[in-house]
């Protein structure tokens, strides 16, 4: 089964969502990649992160993780990270017309009412984690 490691990034109670225009239809996923051959899944992440959103993260453990679509997906929470936020990577390279990708900060308490956000799983796991 591949690894895919996402990113739950939160400054100032908001987090770190890349919304998504692909094909007409928008939604909202964490960002985050797969894990490459002979990585780790916190290398993985630190990397992503960097190629992704251009941000330099500190990491402490996996968050939690589920099986989503095949694949098994580590999440791991952020809240230590510095450099300044824009889109680089495939993500920019993928680019275009049908297929948008957009980092953007949304207000924790908002992303319960966010019903295209995806995984739902993952979601819900964030939602629990910052009712307390």
């Amino acid at each position: 089964m591949s690894k895919r490691v996402c990113a739950i990034i939160i400054k100032n109670n908001k987090i770190l969502l890349m919304r998504r225009i692909r094909r007409g239809q928008e939604y909202f996923v964490f960002p985050g990649g797969g894990v490459e051959r002979g990585e780790s899944i916190k290398d993985a992440m630190v990397r992503e992160v960097k190629e992704e959103l251009s941000l330099s993260a500190k990491l402490n453990k996996s968050f939690f993780q589920i099986e989503n679509q095949g694949q098994q997906e580590f999440y791991f929470l952020i809240k230590n990270f510095s450099g300044i936020l824009k889109l680089g990577g495939e993500e920019k390279e993928r680019m275009n017309k049908n297929n948008q990708y957009y980092p953007i900060w949304i207000d924790l308490n908002k992303i319960l009412k966010l019903s295209n956000l995806y995984p739902i799983e993952a979601r819900q796991k964030v939602v629990n984690l910052f009712k307390k």
